[in-house]
């Protein structure tokens, strides 16, 4: 057997050993968010939130999440509390469930 040969065999199995992508991906996950609205861009429907630790994601920081609904994106306000919940799938996220945190009396 030749050494192309026996490479050719390692690559076989390699590929027979490894799952397929689909059964890779990671299931949707799913955290609590509370923080604060920043700054809204309307063009990409991305808020700025500075928030509280998110799980065992994200520890706490200010970053910018995608809102894919429009609805939710113009209900936003700039320096409104806010909950809501952030949505993780592999390496996407975005913020969704967004409800003005009411403030304590």
């Amino acid at each position: 057997m030749s050494v192309r040969d026996t490479l050719g065999v390692a690559c076989l199995l390699c590929a027979s050993c490894s799952k397929p992508a689909a059964e890779q991906a990671q299931p949707l996950r799913r955290y609590p968010l509370h923080g604060e609205v920043l700054r809204l861009d309307p063009q990409g429907h991305i808020a700025t939130i500075k928030h509280e630790k998110i799980g065992d994601w994200m520890g706490a920081m200010t970053m910018e999440f995608p809102v894919k609904d429009p609805q939710e994106f113009s209900a936003l306000r700039e320096g409104e509390t806010i909950n809501g919940t952030v949505f993780v799938e592999d390496l996407s996220y975005w913020v969704s469930g967004i409800k003005e945190d009411a403030p304590s009396k």
